[in-house]
């Protein structure tokens, strides 16, 4: 926020506030309003800075009192400063502003018709829904715990229920001293918290005074010594849990990995969790994060236990929870020839193979709106090379390609990876309000920062040699560590000054290392991977048991279309990609001729004078064979370049395409089909222009299948290699391996009968 903006809304403050007739107590209540305010949004030295400017402004308001006059001329000035603070503060910090500015009259028992006019005018300037505006006066206005009338509204309350509509919910909890409300604020998100009692509570380490509205962040917790603590997500489950929805369990047991050699990956993990929230998976590099998420979303078979969703194991009846699960991977899976609109249009018309077309445009182009790439969507996605769209932006399009088919659960691995810290929390702010709406997403990350730490609901915490060692809030996990070490001021978790959270402490406890009579560091760890481990197994973090009584799987709009659907759409998608690279089409079209030309043209023989006069004279020719034989080469040479790259080209494309059960039968036609095509041109097109230069007449038809039948064994070749390897590099080394014995073995450059005694023959082609 601004300096300019934070003198208008002291100015805002001090024209609304009280004139002579406030108390004393009310004055320091107000003036504690504005405090409260501040210290949201400043450090300790500049909230004394800018109460000073609010005292200013306060005395210089309210010298002339308060005639009918001075009245019109502060309604002015409030109509002025709201127009000059909605250019630059966002929606959910006008809510604060108003909020901050209710409290701020209701400080004082009587209110003037003045005063609310006041605020109708800065609420109208702000454009604040009229009935939010009124949710949000009835929650300051309200004095008594008992005053609750809005469905947005939670009650935490002791074991003794309040008389309100049911419409509003309640939470029982045991030991409670007095009634907590919060108020949910749709539009924004945001939650909203009162106090009503005697007892001592603690928001995020600071003493709540009662009456007072706080902001409920990501992150926040509410702590008393009688209670169990409260966190930010079980509020947002609370009001998720409407019975709307179906419910989801997703349970990890006795989950055990072990790789090949029989070598620890994982070690025996337990968890439940529930829909709506965002889970963080963090680790050191080797811990075993993605093996995790790779369990986890049923990609790999787990040595021991199992992962269940609503009570049904994923790895064997996965058939049951088709289109429930989604998966993001760290790679990209773009195609780069295709805009960004192609991408997600060919990817939901393979997850949708029972809507019309236009129903499928329609769904691409709402996604696009709400994940922010409405504007770019005619943008080809080039490569991270080669950019043509920004990493935040190619990275939610690869979040988009999941969220299409609207999965209840989604693992996304690494997506702030290589983003800048802007488009990392754009990105976690996505998958925030994708928890909101009732998914369960889970999230590996690296080195997340205060704000991206916070927005976890749960945290997994992994050690090298894959061993679990904490579950729970995220912000609890610093203290966790800190205790076990025995820290100082092992209780703080969070700054005090501006409420971060350094998530590198956790690291730098776990690795701590000894320190030797030198005073250098060892390379031997203070406690091991496997002490942390049994911390771990021996706290109370391990999963709370839940509820047997399942619901039912989420029913899903994800219906995979049938083989020959999905080989058009392979064969649509593949030909728009090829058609777009405009050096790729065009070299392909001008090999073959060009090649035909220099061929004919250096072989077409002829004597200047001979006995029929000048000419070139076909029979004549003596290389006609050998052009022949040049030409099978060339075929097999094209066809093999051509196809070699295929495959290997889409393995990230492939990995995310099996994810989705889609058939390999559709693909790889696909790819023969546009092969051939592409084969049966390029030789039509090589025999027409040699036939023509070296006047062999009536025979197009017989040369252009013997070259498109060469061509398409080299096709099926490629593709076979392509298949077989994992590197372009290694393909291309391979390619003369496979021409140079077909050289050898043609009978062109050595004849059958002279080759090895073991091999020749006199008589035919040997076998």
């Amino acid at each position: 926020m601004s300096e300019r903006i934070l003198k208008a809304l002291m100015q805002l403050f001090a024209i609304i506030a009280k004139g002579d007739q406030a108390s004393e107590e009310t004055s320091f209540k107000g003036r504690s309003v504005v405090r409260l305010f501040l210290k949201q949004q400043l450090n300790a030295r500049l909230v004394e800075d800018y109460l000073k400017l609010f005292d200013q402004f306060l005395d210089s308001y309210q010298k002339d009192g308060a005639n009918r006059k001075r009245t019109s001329v502060n309604s002015v000035k409030v109509l002025r400063i709201c127009t000059q603070i909605n250019e630059e503060l966002e929606q959910n910090q006008k809510i604060i502003v108003l909020v901050r500015l209710l409290e701020f009259i209701y400080s004082n028992n009587s209110v003037t018709a003045q005063e609310l006019e006041f605020l109708n005018t800065v609420a109208e300037t702000f454009n604040i829904n009229p009935e939010e505006y009124g949710t949000l006066k009835n929650f300051i206005e309200s004095r008594l715990s008992s005053d609750i009338e809005e469905s947005n509204q939670l009650v935490l309350i002791s074991n003794i229920r309040l008389p309100v509509p049911s419409t509003v919910k309640q939470v029982v909890m045991e030991g409670m001293e007095g009634t907590i409300k919060i108020l949910r604020v749709p539009s924004v998100g945001i939650y909203f918290m009162r106090y009503y009692g005697h007892g001592s509570f603690l928001l995020n380490g600071q003493i709540v005074q009662n009456n007072l509205a706080y902001i409920f962040n990501e992150g926040s917790s509410i702590r008393n010594n009688k209670i169990h603590t409260i966190y930010h997500s079980d509020i947002v489950s609370s009001f998720l849990n409407d019975g709307s929805t179906s419910k989801i369990i997703f349970k990890a047991a006795d989950l055990e990995y072990r790789f090949d050699k029989g070598t620890g990956g994982i070690h025996p993990v337990n968890f439940v969790e529930e829909s709506g929230k965002l889970i963080g998976i963090m680790g050191g590099s080797g811990s075993g994060k993605s093996t995790l998420l790779n369990l986890l979303n049923g990609n790999i078979k787990p040595s021991k236990g199992c992962v269940t969703i609503n009570g049904i194991d994923i790895h064997k009846d996965h058939k049951k929870i088709e289109g429930v699960i989604g998966y993001v991977a760290q790679d990209d899976l773009l195609i780069e020839e295709l805009t960004v609109y192609e991408n997600l249009f060919f990817n939901a018309q393979l997850c949708f193979g029972n809507l019309p077309e236009i129903e499928i445009r329609s769904k691409v182009e709402n996604l696009l709106t709400t994940i922010g790439l409405a504007e770019t969507k005619n943008l080809k996605v080039g490569n991270p090379i080669d950019k043509t769209i920004s990493g935040g932006q190619r990275k939610r399009l690869n979040i988009a390609l999941e969220l299409i088919r609207e999965p209840s659960i989604l693992f996304v691995d690494e997506p702030t990876s290589g983003l800048s810290s802007r488009d990392s929390e754009n990105i976690m702010d996505l998958l925030k309000e994708l928890t909101l709406k009732g998914k369960l997403i889970f999230v590996v990350i690296h080195q997340p920062s205060s704000d991206i730490f916070k927005m976890f609901d749960k945290l997994i915490l992994f050690d090298q040699g894959g061993f679990p060692i904490y579950y729970g809030n995220p912000v609890d996990s610093i203290e966790y560590f800190r205790k076990i070490v025995q820290h100082v001021n092992s209780s703080e978790s969070e700054c005090f000054t501006c409420g971060n959270v350094n998530p590198e402490q956790i690291f730098s406890i776990i690795e701590a290392r000894i320190v030797d009579e030198f005073g250098n560091l060892t390379n031997n760890r203070k406690i091991s991977p496997r002490e942390w481990n049994y911390y771990f197994s021996e706290s109370l973090l391990a999963a709370s048991p839940t509820d047997e009584k399942f619901d039912e799987i989420p029913t899903s709009t994800f219906k995979i279309p049938g083989k020959f659907k999905q080989f058009i759409v392979f064969i649509k998608r593949d030909v728009l990609s090829k058609i777009s690279n405009k050096q790729y089409l065009l070299i392909n079209l001008l090999e073959a001729p060009i090649l035909a030309t220099i061929l004919a043209f250096f072989l077409k023989f002829f004597t200047p004078e001979n006995e029929y006069g000048k000419g070139y004279i076909f029979r004549e020719n003596e290389n006609i064979p050998q052009f022949l034989f040049i030409s099978v080469i060339v075929a097999l040479f094209i066809g093999l370049t051509v196809s070699s790259e295929e495959i290997i080209r889409d393995r990230l494309i492939l990995k995310r395409e099996r994810f989705l059960n889609l058939s390999k039968g559709s693909y790889l036609f696909s790819k023969i089909s546009i092969m051939f095509f592409l084969s049966a041109i390029q030789m039509l097109l090589f025999v027409v222009v040699g036939n023509y230069i070296l006047e062999i007449q009536d025979m197009n038809l017989i040369n252009w299948l013997l070259l498109f039948s060469t061509s398409c064994f080299a096709n099926m070749l490629g593709l076979n290699i392509s298949a077989s390897f994992n590197s372009a590099k290694v393909i291309y080394i391979f390619i003369p391996i496979l021409i140079i014995p077909q050289l050898l073995f043609s009978g062109i450059i050595v004849r059958f009968d002279k080759l090895h005694p073991m091999f020749s023959s006199q008589s035919g082609v040997p076998l």
